[in-house]
């Protein structure tokens, strides 16, 4: 599974890994440091999924609620991380990586006491801000510890054991955690492990020069974050409110005039997040479909599937354990795709992975009621190896739009358009299940035998819970009186359950087939392209930097 840290591998050498000449290096205990604030990191964005049914229950959230638990964390990945890249090039890159997992763990110990779905997502939102600066600063401060490049390597692959790890291991953490201590704990454990690294790094770790011609371009991060909280937050109201809502349908414009604005101000900023001259290049608009279109499909499909396998029954510990082929499949696949991508080229790679990753979503549909867990171990293997690979080969296809000296713009914009992908996935996809599900839920009601003694408010709360994901979980509330109505009420929320189960996997199948039909145009466009250029009335500099 990828994260903005994977694609930033080349920030490092982009920016400069400049460092203080004087100062130590100490390139272990910087490596252990990273190391261990990475697997922080990445645990966060994975155990969350193990905690949603616990955390639905507690605070008797909605579906939008609990899509915020998780696009929180992502959105501001998404809009400041360029930002906190320069900032670290800027002002030091030991110093904003100390304030990283200062906001880190202090967002982590509020959210052990948060008291209602609103101030957890907040607070998350929070947490993703502190995750920018550590995810920024993490590989810029390997690659000053590490100036060989041998010695670089070794530990860019440490690095990237540590991130695969902590993808396959996280829901299995996650599960037993909450299982045993509890949801606050998936985020108690943090506070310890982040406040001795942070005194470690505050008296170890060694500072690097400022580069003092990186600046921040924060308008730049502002309009970026703010048209995506807008979209986002438009498709988690549609739900309750309709698409016809003026509510959503004002989100939807600003969220809209704000992303144009950040594409316009782009074009006129002195220090821009995003070089657009990129985007000229056909090859570039394949590869950003595809960075967004499989987070925005399996990787955002996983958190509802964790989900809908608790209100099957499943503890989170069971649903993690259950989860682990696609992250297993996923690591393996990725160490083995940059040897078969050698043979390919990289936008032949790319789509054909793609379409692999679709092909796991349809696998992952159909499920029937009397299906188990199993039906979804076909789709879960196959979108699993196709991640790894698509994971891999993404890494080489993002350097191809950029100059060396600006590699880390290139590789970092990627790491974004993941992030938003993840984002505007969890938001579409969770809409469209809570749409359904609370839909069926209702028309099944409408045929439960003497339903009508029920109180009106008692079946819209069990439709509403039923489309939050809580499954048959939600039959428990029904009050005692009620209770030969019982086993009629499982069969709705389970037959609810799995039609938005299996409507939310359509749509991802839709999305996926669509982004690999425009992504293979965007690539035949490039290679015709790069073949014109190459043609002997053209002299070699002109050649474009395309992906072939």
């Amino acid at each position: 599974m990828s994260t903005a840290t994977r694609a930033s591998t080349e920030t490092a050498t982009a920016r400069g890994s400049t460092r203080d000449a004087a100062a130590p290096r100490r390139p272990g205990l910087v490596l252990s440091m990273v190391s261990v604030a990475i697997f922080m990191l990445m645990l966060d964005t994975m155990v969350v999924s193990a905690a949603l049914a616990d955390i639905r229950a507690d605070f008797d959230a909605s579906i939008g609620g609990l899509q915020w638990v998780v696009d929180a964390y992502s959105i501001p990945l998404a809009g400041v991380l360029l930002t906190f890249a320069a900032l670290g090039d800027r002002y030091g890159r030991k110093r904003l990586f100390i304030a990283g997992m200062v906001v880190f763990t202090a967002s982590s110990l509020a959210m052990m006491t948060a008291g209602g779905i609103l101030q957890l997502d907040l607070l998350r939102m929070v947490q993703g801000i502190g995750a920018a600066m550590l995810f920024a600063t993490s590989l810029p401060l390997l690659a000053a510890a590490f100036p060989e490049a041998e010695a670089r390597a070794r530990a860019i692959g440490v690095y990237g054991a540590v991130m695969a790890s902590a993808t396959v291991l996280g829901p299995v953490i996650g599960g037993g955690l909450v299982t045993h201590f509890g949801w606050r704990s998936i985020f108690a454990i943090n506070v310890p492990i982040g406040i001795a690294v942070t005194v470690l790094a505050a008296l170890k770790m060694p500072e690097t020069a400022g580069a003092r011609e990186h600046r921040a371009d924060w308008p730049g991060s502002l309009l970026l974050t703010g048209g995506l909280v807008a979209a986002v937050f438009a498709l988690t109201r549609s739900h309750a409110l309709g698409w016809t809502s003026g509510t959503v349908i004002s989100l939807l414009v600003g969220g809209t005039v704000l992303l144009a604005a950040f594409l316009f101000w782009q074009t006129r900023a002195g220090n821009p997040l995003v070089d657009l001259s990129m985007a000229r290049k056909p090859g570039f608009t394949g590869t950003a479909i595809v960075s967004i279109a499989h987070m925005a499909t399996l990787m955002a499909s996983a958190t509802y599937l964790a989900l809908f396998l608790m209100s099957q029954g499943y503890t989170p510990l069971q649903m993690g354990l259950r989860l682990l082929p696609i992250s297993a499949c996923a690591m393996l696949a990725a160490a083995v795709a940059p040897v078969l991508a050698r043979r390919l080229p990289i936008g032949v790679g790319l789509t054909g992975a793609m379409a692999v990753v679709t092909l796991g979503m349809y696998l992952l549909g159909g499920y029937g009621r009397d299906d188990n867990w199993t039906h979804f171990l076909p789709g879960m293997i196959v979108g699993g190896l196709a991640i790894g690979a698509l994971t891999s080969i993404n890494q080489a296809a993002s350097l191809t739009f950029a100059p060396p000296e600006k590699a880390g713009m290139s590789s970092a914009t990627f790491a974004t358009l993941r992030q938003v992908g993840m984002a505007v996935g969890i938001a579409a996809l969770g809409t469209v299940f809570g749409r359904v599900a609370t839909d069926r839920a209702e028309s099944g009601l409408a045929a439960v035998p003497g339903i009508d003694a029920v109180p009106h408010d008692l079946r819209r709360q069990f439709a509403d819970q039923v489309g939050s994901g809580a499954g048959h979980e939600g039959v428990e509330a029904v009050p005692e009186r009620f209770h030969e109505a019982v086993p009629a009420l499982t069969r709705v929320a389970d037959s609810a359950s799995i039609d938005g189960l299996n409507a939310l996997v359509d749509l991802g199948v839709v999305i996926g087939a669509v982004s690999v039909l425009i992504a293979g145009i965007a690539f035949t466009i490039d290679r015709g392209r790069a073949r014109r250029l190459r043609a002997p009335d053209r002299s070699p500099d002109q050649a474009p930097l395309t992906v072939r």
